[in-house]
């Protein structure tokens, strides 16, 4: 039992990493103006990649459908998030934030209730 539980609290470990390696990367391009290529990197399929096989070594592969039917739908919310954030910024980068954050959670939370009737 302590062996799984090692290996498993490693795996986490790893993934932490990963991810904040891929954060790390896209922060430090973009602080040296070059937005776009952060965006790129950032948006590459090589996230959802990392993210779908460390789900899939972790839950198999209904997990990864499940997840991948729920990034297609969580997508149209992230979209109202970044429109805010592109369209509001120029008036207050805060204020921007704020309501990008809440127009993602609020529109998130519509699509869940549709769901769930």
């Amino acid at each position: 039992m302590t062996k799984i539980k090692g290996r498993m609290e490693f795996k986490y470990i790893v993934f932490f990493f990963l991810g904040g390696s891929v954060v790390t990367l896209v922060t430090y391009l973009a602080d040296n103006s070059k937005g776009m290529f952060a965006a790129f990197i950032a948006n590459l399929p090589v996230i959802t990649l990392t993210t779908f096989l460390t789900i899939y070594i972790s839950s198999g592969s209904h997990a990864v459908i499940d997840y991948a039917k729920g990034l297609v739908l969580m997508s149209i919310p992230w979209f109202f998030y970044v429109f805010c954030v592109i369209f509001l910024s120029k008036i207050n980068f805060p204020l921007a934030i704020i309501t990008g954050l809440l127009s993602y959670f609020l529109i998130s939370f519509l699509f869940l209730r549709l769901i769930r009737s």
